[in-house]
């Protein structure tokens, strides 16, 4: 889900994107267990936007602990895309 919604992301345009500076979050269930998928765009000081989709997920049957599935990707005011690297997402494990 996560993958998808990330993919999803990659083609709306700059514009659009650097108007959700403000995390969106959405609250599903899959398979009975409660999930969470959050949207992170923030600005850079290139003029680019980061975005970061983070998934979370109740693992079962352990419901005290969380999986966590991470996207991320650049985009700049051309439209063009940059991945974030691995050591990025470190940042929100």
């Amino acid at each position: 889900m996560v993958n998808e919604r990330g993919r999803r992301l990659r083609t709306v345009p700059f514009e659009e994107l650097r108007r959700l500076v403000n995390d969106q979050t959405e609250h599903l269930t899959v398979e009975s267990r409660k999930a969470t998928i959050t949207f992170i765009v923030q600005p850079q000081a290139d003029g680019a936007v980061r975005v970061v989709v983070q998934g979370f997920m109740s693992t079962w049957p352990f419901r005290g602990i969380k999986r966590v599935a991470l996207d991320g990707f650049y985009k700049s005011p051309d439209e063009t895309l940059a991945p974030m690297s691995r050591e990025e997402f470190r940042e929100f494990d």
